[in-house]
């Protein structure tokens, strides 16, 4: 099947067309993506506005899955933003990729009755010329927790909860601040948001069976009653994401999943965006040594944080140097992977029993929805709140390294010790027992009849008849 490269080719005029802004790093992208699907699952056309180098990895990723028929319906808009006398200035890249997005925008409005632009909320500040287009309806997408959302507004505008001081005071310091995490100009971004105008709706990245009460306290203080749509988890939006048996090429390490028991491999994964510190690498790995269970670790190098706008960074060669005889040691036992793996089907698969994560939101909600409690070590944004609602509020994992001994290296015996704790006690079992009981209400949730299927569908039914 063909993949549709460019979305000018295909201008047509239709009832209604949807324009994805997302935010152009892999964490913010990668549900819109899905999302994307989803809706072109319905026979609506979507275009997708994203710099040429993440649309390569995107196109590439379909090819990776089997794919149906509806994703015809997807077209990849590739924006290319010149990189001239301020190449190194993350703001004025993101206003020329607002400036391109919005031009787009004002070519696919000429095509359609209706214009649906479903934006990352960071985008904001960069897509304000789109108050020009009549025809346009703006949904904005949060890509983080319904429980960090809300608790860093609370910190921002007070709100008072009683439930949420409970948990703080048992904290302490360990509960995390926003200057701690966002820096010191939220409060601003904040207040841009509550300005802007085009806002027909917001779409959470989340699901109310788990986090229904953030959920119904940020409606609260929506402006105007805005209406909030819960869709996550975006990976189980389409059956072939689920589908984790029927895939074309195994990865090496679903073959040694294949060979291990059940629940007693722990996968160690620290996202897209985190490169540890050599001594720090050093630690983890005597740490999961010594713990002596079953690991798949997987080691890279972060990607680049700035917008590279041309070089794929899929497959980039990891330079991280682990000790030496290290793997020697662990063969059998441990599984090193350098720079990818699947990490859905890792987590979907009977023999893996833990997670060691960054907590990033995404990696989150794969690990609850297939009911796999987290070994969290957050390190940095909203990886803190989502650490306290993993461990303190779901009670589905155990944290590696206090949140407030950041800046020190985590040694190998704290590691050790969550790693035992996770996958070798009775307390890591009650863990993993929850962690079950979510995934059951998530699955049954979002077939065909729950909850979030009906919101779903709510949503769809909201964008092309309203």
């Amino acid at each position: 099947m063909a993949i549709n490269n460019s979305s000018e080719n295909s201008l047509q005029l239709n009832e209604v067309i949807v324009a994805m802004v997302p935010w152009p790093e892999h964490g913010h992208l990668n549900p819109l993506f899905l999302l994307s699907r989803f809706i072109a699952s319905h026979n609506i056309p979507v275009h997708l506005l994203c710099l040429t180098a993440r649309n390569h990895d995107l196109k590439k990723r379909i090819h990776g899955v089997r794919r149906n028929a509806t994703d015809e319906n997807l077209y990849f808009c590739d924006l290319s933003v010149p990189t001239t006398e301020a190449e190194s200035d993350k703001d004025v890249l993101l206003e020329k990729l607002g400036e391109s997005i919005c031009e787009k925008c004002h070519i696919l409005s000429k095509n359609t009755n209706r214009l649906v632009i479903i934006h990352d909320c960071l985008m904001i500040t960069y897509i304000r010329d789109l108050h020009s287009i009549h025809n346009i309806k703006c949904y904005s997408f949060h890509s983080m927790s319904s429980f960090v959302r809300y608790s860093t507004l609370r910190q921002v505008i007070h709100i008072v909860d009683e439930d949420q001081e409970k948990l703080i005071e048992e904290l302490g310091d360990e509960f995390p601040t926003v200057e701690s995490t966002f820096g010191p100009h939220l409060e601003e971004y904040i207040q841009e948001e509550r300005e802007w105008k085009l806002n027909s709706g917001v779409v959470m990245n989340s699901l109310r069976e788990l986090e229904g009460k953030y959920i119904d306290s940020l409606s609260i203080y929506a402006e105007d009653n805005m209406p909030v749509w819960c869709l996550g988890p975006f990976h189980l939006l389409l059956k072939s994401s689920l589908d984790l048996c029927n895939r074309s090429t195994q990865h090496v390490c679903l073959e040694f999943l294949d060979k291990q028991d059940v629940n007693s491999v722990i996968f160690v994964s620290f996202g897209t965006t985190t490169t540890l510190p050599q001594e720090q690498v050093n630690e983890l790995a005597l740490g999961l040594e010594q713990s002596n269970h079953k690991f798949i670790w997987v080691v890279r190098e972060a990607d680049d944080e700035r917008l590279d706008m041309e070089n794929n960074s899929e497959g980039k060669d990891g330079k991280i140097v682990l000790p030496e005889g290290f793997e020697e040691r662990v063969e059998g036992r441990g599984m090193v992977v350098r720079n990818w793996a699947p990490q859905l089907e890792i987590l979907g698969h009977p023999s893996t029993g833990g997670f060691m994560s960054h907590c990033g939101w995404n990696s989150c909600m794969e690990s609850i929805s297939m009911g796999v409690p987290i070994a969290s070590w957050p390190i940095h944004v909203d990886q803190p709140y989502n650490t306290v609602f993993i461990t303190n509020v779901l009670k589905i994992g155990t944290s590696v390294w206090n949140w407030t001994r950041r800046e020190d290296i985590a040694p190998a015996a704290a590691i050790e010790k969550a790693v035992k704790t996770l996958m070798g006690t009775p307390e890591g079992e009650k863990m993993r027992q929850r962690a079950v009981e979510l995934s059951d209400k998530i699955k049954n949730s979002v077939s065909h009849g729950g909850l979030a299927r009906k919101e779903m569908e709510s949503f769809i039914s909201n964008i092309t008849n309203n």
